[in-house]
């Protein structure tokens, strides 16, 4: 399972959604253990700004679905949630990003 999708932070979370993305990469590694339950073979996360809405986007690829991250009682995960429920402003769309090809070498 491939995905990208991006979700739209409210104006006035800009800097807590920095310092979000700032606790992720400060905790790498134990952010990287979660993914294992997760079924997670990559995640990345990268910011855009549109309309002056700026959003966060996850690309992720997963062996197959999992549990969802609200359930899980890991440290990081809830902390993650935290800022989620914090940041993201779930009123406005979500970017979704159709797959429309994928390309590997042989």
């Amino acid at each position: 399972m491939l995905e990208l999708e991006g979700f739209p932070i409210f104006s006035n979370k800009i800097e807590k959604a920095k310092d979000w993305m700032a606790f992720l990469k400060t905790n790498q590694k134990a952010v990287n253990r979660t993914l294992i339950n997760e079924n997670m073979v990559s995640e990345q996360i990268f910011s855009l700004t549109i309309n002056n809405t700026f959003y966060l986007c996850w690309y992720s690829q997963q062996t197959k679905p999992s549990q969802p991250v609200q359930q899980s009682t890991d440290p990081v995960d809830i902390k993650h949630v935290q800022f989620w429920n914090e940041c993201v402003d779930n009123s406005k769309p979500t970017l979704k990003f159709k797959l429309e090809n994928s390309f590997t070498p042989t």
